[in-house]
């Protein structure tokens, strides 16, 4: 075992397979991506009014969470800012840093709780918040002397905590600083620490992330271990609360990459793989039993009574994907950021600006619940899948003050549609890897020598996808093979190119240094059956009935399909209201209208907005 002093040199992303590039997306895609920008994280009353939540130390009394909403949305704004380069955003970003360094104590404390009130409730989660913010901003700051401010008040801050939580007389243990979900939350704290170790290179920030790592994330339990042994899955643990978890592991990949340790990656791909195979759910979301693992990928065709799967949920996994996609090059991560992303992520956007008056926000006053009239939020908290409506509830609700209020999932959407501008096109040491096949310019540096690639698709139309390359030499290309592609295939002049299966790409060397290279991907509609109930899907989309049709959603139906479950479908040229394609199916009594789940139910200030993927199957 190396000494801590000997970690200094080796930052988490120095150990990476694959490196974002400059990859600028067009279509829906890009709309997604720029929303938020646009929508909230150039907002500066915003800013200011989640800084002062630090100032108020409005959480002291209640235990809330309102000290989550700046670092959430610094992440956010940070990770879109990598993607745009946008100036006006770095300006708001920058600004709102400032302001919260100001909120800073003599002793290096950041947070929303009272000194008097601290390491109880969710004041480890906000302070792990700021201390991402923070870390996030330090990546993309363009003042050496700010970036110094940063570190000086991230290691204050850090020290503090660490003089207070551990093992020792006086200290409290992490999982007793929350009495929620066996301390998960406070556990999380884990990344950050990492992540400053990385900047600092200080043994003690190190040493507190090793004794973190040793609690196993939850109280009584070891989340670790159980993964590593794969002998039981993540909805039965003792705690099942999904963000929280994946938090952990997130943090648990950020400590692999600095102690080199192979057991902490495998863990963290066995608990990624356990989330796919038992959790997700067919738009690439997890956790139906609201916002907690229950075996969602069998039971996903149950409506819940309330709500299911959080896009805090659905964003944590997008984050934990993109992880371990850049750290292991497997395509697979991918195609899991793909499916979540264009279904899941896509339709949690408030791309329509609707005023979700009808979307429930409670708050506890003198022992009963009590909803509030709110704001508009810039994305939904959850996803339904069996004929139910969207924004139906504001998730992690907090008021503030000026008659102001927010929520978690409208805090750390932002992250989640910065990874599909982040994940398309990726660079490994000698090629580029092409993970998402949507209209797309890109620039790179691979080998030493520059790279433009111009993108043409348009998957909810045609499945051709044509790639111009413009190299100085014969360029090597990793081409990610879809599951949902019944045939794939690679072509140039029209002539086919023979290539290596690497880890899901197709690795081809280009025959000419500027030259055109077009994928065929079928991606036919096709049928997916589960405890008596059918659902569509259209290659990476899928597609979902709604109300917006004036359609009854709910009625159970008869679909034919050929021996391979797919299916014909007729396109309408004209549908009732925005959606990236609708279609019109063939049943046992007559026709069904259906569109991309993204886009369904999206007009949820109206009445017409229920959605269904799971049909009842006659």
């Amino acid at each position: 075992m190396k000494t801590y002093a000997e970690y200094s040199d080796m930052p988490a992303q120095k150990a990476a397979k694959l490196k974002k590039t400059d990859c600028r997306l067009k279509g829906y895609a890009e709309k997604l991506v720029l929303f938020p920008e646009q929508n909230q994280l150039t907002d500066t009353e915003n800013w200011k009014l989640f800084v002062n939540q630090f100032r108020e130390q409005t959480d002291a009394e209640t235990g809330g969470w309102r000290g989550e909403f700046w670092g959430k949305t610094m992440r956010a704004g940070c990770m879109t800012y990598s993607v745009t380069k946008n100036n006006k955003l770095y300006k708001a970003l920058a600004d709102s840093v400032k302001d919260l360094l100001s909120c800073q104590d003599k002793d290096g404390r950041i947070s929303t709780y009272s000194r008097e009130r601290e390491f109880f409730g969710w004041d480890m989660w906000c302070r792990k918040y700021v201390m991402l913010g923070l870390e996030y901003f330090y990546d993309i700051c363009k003042s050496d002397a700010l970036k110094r401010k940063i570190a000086r008040a991230l290691i204050k801050h850090a020290d503090y905590i660490v003089k207070r939580v551990g093992k020792g007389n006086g200290k409290i243990e992490i999982t007793d600083t929350s009495a929620f979900w066996g301390g998960m939350n406070s556990c999380s704290i884990l990344e950050p620490f990492v992540k400053l170790y990385n900047i600092a290179a200080l043994p003690r920030h190190l040493k507190f992330a090793k004794y973190i790592v040793k609690t196993g994330f939850c109280k009584d339990f070891n989340l670790i271990e159980a993964c590593l042994k794969k002998d039981i899955t993540p909805y039965l643990f003792p705690q099942t609360k999904a963000y929280e978890m994946m938090s952990c592991f997130e943090g648990l990949l950020e400590y692999y990459f600095v102690v080199r340790e192979e057991k902490y990656l495998r863990a963290t791909v066995n608990f990624a793989d356990a989330v796919a195979e038992k959790e997700t759910t067919l738009i690439g979301a997890a956790g139906c039993a609201e916002e907690q693992f229950n075996h969602s990928a069998f039971k996903q065709t149950e409506k819940e009574k309330e709500v299911m799967q959080e896009t805090c949920v659905t964003v944590t996994l997008m984050k934990l994907n993109y992880r371990l996609l850049c750290a292991t090059g497997e395509s697979r991560f991918a195609e899991r950021i793909e499916t979540s992303a264009l279904n899941a992520m896509a339709g949690a956007v408030n791309t329509e600006h609707q005023d979700m008056h009808l979307a429930k926000a409670g708050v506890w006053e003198d022992g009963k619940l009590v909803f509030d009239k709110h704001e508009p939020f810039p994305f939904d908290s959850y996803s339904p899948l069996c004929s139910d409506r969207r924004a139906k509830l504001i998730g992690g609700y907090m008021r503030m003050q000026g008659g102001r209020s927010y929520g978690c999932c409208a805090c750390i959407g932002g992250a989640g549609t910065a990874i599909i501008g982040l994940f398309p096109v990726l660079a490994g040491k000698d090629a580029l890897f092409i993970n998402l096949y949507n209209g797309a310019t890109v620039k790179a540096e691979v080998g030493g020598f520059p790279v433009t690639l111009s993108i043409s698709a348009n998957l909810y139309r045609s499945s051709d996808v044509k790639i111009k390359v413009t190299a100085t030499k014969n360029l090597k290309l990793g081409l990610r093979i879809p599951s949902w592609a019944a045939s794939f295939s690679v072509w140039t002049q029209n002539s086919p190119l023979a290539f290596e299966n690497e880890n899901g790409y197709a690795i081809i060397k280009t025959p000419s240094p500027e030259c055109i290279i077009t994928v065929k991907l079928e991606n036919d509609i096709k049928l997916h059956r589960l405890n008596g109930k059918i659902a569509l899907t259209k290659g990476p989309f899928v597609l979902a009935r709604t109300s917006e049709f004036k359609e009854d959603v709910s009625l159970p139906v008869k679909i034919s399909a050929d021996k391979n479950n797919f299916i014909r479908a007729r396109l309408i040229n004209k549908p009732p209201f925005d959606c990236n394609i609708a279609l019109s199916v063939s049943t046992d009594d007559g026709l069904i209208s259906l569109c991309d789940y993204a886009q369904a139910g999206k007009l949820y200030d109206g009445k017409d907005c229920d959605v269904t993927v799971w049909m009842p199957e006659k």
